[in-house]
């Protein structure tokens, strides 16, 4: 064969390649119809006295299969993985060899969005199989939505199980009877199934083997009998986290003063108390940390650190003698709240990383920033927060002001004064910040509350109550931006909102959110907020 030959052989063979293999037509519109199932040359629906057996799906055009592990549920579910494959046109489906079915029993396998077209990968809507191993199909269904505790946002990809077994342990070693997984919008329907009562679960299935086993899962229930037939609402839960314990992180002693306790993931429901009476310490908790000020640095000092769901704990701290003797630099320190623009109608606040005791206002001098010319003003310390002094003056509007604190200007509880040091702010023009109003009725006085005005993922104002019937507050010189108001509802006072206990079946506590409108420029936003309407809206 000579060499020509063998060439003209291998084009013919490259073109019988490319003409075997599917690919998109170039030009034209795009093709937005999904493939279609040929009945005719598919395994027939709604079998009876079903065995396990091949079942083959045949469409009209090439077809592939996308995340099948992800989409393909099977209700009940099967005991052993299926294998599921696409030859062509045709998906194949094939039972485990160790498969057994259940006895009279309808299945339903739901291919979800999992077969698409070759070219454009459009998806085959509603692909269903559904058959019988015994005499009937079952036709009972059960409409469910399923959403995120504390956010209330649709929970969408979870799978939602009933079980005829009531026994506590049966979401963690059982897989279910019936099953089925949420739409992006937490909805979800059971199909075919039998009359019986049913306890019902909803998981974040993140291993996708039908049980409860992994710590980052989530998971809820349905408190109430499920009865089939059943003709009510659907059935709502709420899936939430395991509660993860609050720790002590690092206990950090940057102040010849203060003993800084840091915690993860917060402060909630910390208490923190002397065990030595002749010490005079003051303690602050903050969101993420407990500062704890004493004067005698050169004696330990033991704190009873007691947290959510443990018994007091002791913390013994002594700082070096180095440390105690020496001199730091008093320095200003931002709260862990962000304060609200300083306007020309209210005090300038600011804080240190001290407790302040003395002023002496000769060695301190404001000035705005473009004439250092001295300008009168007084200061004073907080009396609600020991961190900080208040600072008066005729502010002008839109304004950047030095305030220079010469050395010694400062003394705090332990003598220390400070270094020379210049603190910068603004006053802000009021005409371009806005208000807001907040009345909360119908509270619960059983109930402690956290109230929350919040902006993005950052809290800008928090309140805590305890045995009101109502709420009020009103916020002048805020910053012109999107909020939102969030009630947190602590039923059993302990200091922090409660994920939920799944094996306990605790609820979790509830978290109420009130998206308000764009707080514009120079403008008021009046909330009005009445408990009862969640009542009517989590009946709904």
């Amino acid at each position: 064969m000579n060499l020509t030959v063998r060439f003209l052989i291998f084009v013919l063979f490259l073109f019988l390649i490319s003409c075997a293999r599917p690919v998109q037509p170039g030009g034209g519109p795009k093709d937005t119809t999904p493939p279609r199932l040929l009945k005719e040359k598919s395994s027939p629906p709604d079998r009876l006295n079903f065995v396990p057996q091949t079942l083959n799906f045949t469409f009209d055009e090439f077809i592939v299969l996308d995340k099948a592990d992800q989409q393909i549920l099977i209700s009940p579910p099967l005991q052993y993985k299926p294998t599921v494959k696409i030859k062509d046109k045709t998906v194949v489906f094939n039972f485990d060899e160790k498969e057994v079915l259940k006895p009279n029993t309808t299945y339903i396998i739901n291919f979800g969005e999992s077969v698409k077209d070759f070219t454009e990968g459009n998806p085959v809507p509603d692909f269903r199989y559904v058959f019988s191993t015994g005499d009937v199909i079952d036709s009972l269904q059960l409409n469910a939505e399923i959403s995120e505790a504390g956010t209330d946002k649709p929970a969408d990809k979870t799978v939602f199980m009933l079980y005829s077994d009531f026994s506590d342990s049966v979401a963690y070693k059982t897989i279910p009877d019936y099953a089925g997984r949420t739409d992006k919008n937490g909805m979800v329907t059971l199909r075919n199934m039998k009359p019986g009562k049913y306890q019902a679960v909803a998981l974040k299935d993140e291993n996708l083997n039908y049980k409860y086993d992994l710590t980052n899962e989530k998971a809820g229930f349905y408190r109430d009998t499920i009865h089939l037939p059943y003709s009510g609402k659907p059935v709502k839960i709420r899936i939430f986290g395991r509660e993860v314990p609050s720790k002590i992180t690092a206990v950090d002693s940057a102040s010849n003063q203060r003993i800084r306790i840091i915690t993860d993931p917060s402060t909630a429901g910390f208490r923190v108390r002397s065990l030595d009476d002749s010490l005079s310490s003051r303690i602050v908790i903050g969101r993420k940390f407990i500062d704890v000020y004493y004067e005698d640095t050169t004696r330990r000092v033991y704190l009873e650190v007691t947290k959510p769901g443990f018994k007091p704990d002791t913390i013994q701290h002594k700082l070096s003698r180095r440390r105690a003797a020496g001199k730091l630099k008093i320095a200003e320190e931002m709260p862990e709240i962000k304060p609200f623009p300083f306007t020309p109608d209210r005090p300038v606040i600011l804080r240190f990383n001290t407790i302040v005791t003395t002023l002496d206002t000769s060695r301190m001098k404001l000035t705005t920033l473009n004439d250092l010319t001295g300008l009168n003003f007084t200061v004073s310390s907080d009396t609600g927060d020991i961190n900080a002094l208040v600072l008066h003056s005729k502010w002008m509007v839109d304004s950047s002001y030095l305030l220079r604190l010469n050395s010694g200007a400062i003394t705090d509880l332990l003598g220390n004064r400070n270094d020379s040091m210049v603190v910068r702010f603004k006053i802000t023009d009021p005409s371009t910040l806005g208000s807001i109003k907040i009345r909360i009725d119908s509270l619960n006085p059983e109930f402690n509350y956290i109230i929350q005005l919040s902006k993005s993922n950052d809290v800008v104002k928090e309140w805590k109550i305890s045995g009101k019937k109502d709420f009020n507050a009103e916020l002048n010189g805020i910053p012109a931006e999107t909020y939102q108001v969030d009630i947190l509802e602590d039923r059993n006072k302990n200091g922090k909102i409660d994920k939920g206990n799944f094996a306990l079946k605790e609820d979790p506590e509830n978290i109420f959110t009130r998206k308000l409108d764009q707080l514009r420029q120079n403008w008021s936003i009046d909330v009005e907020i009445n408990m009862k309407d969640f009542q009517q809206e989590s009946k709904d």
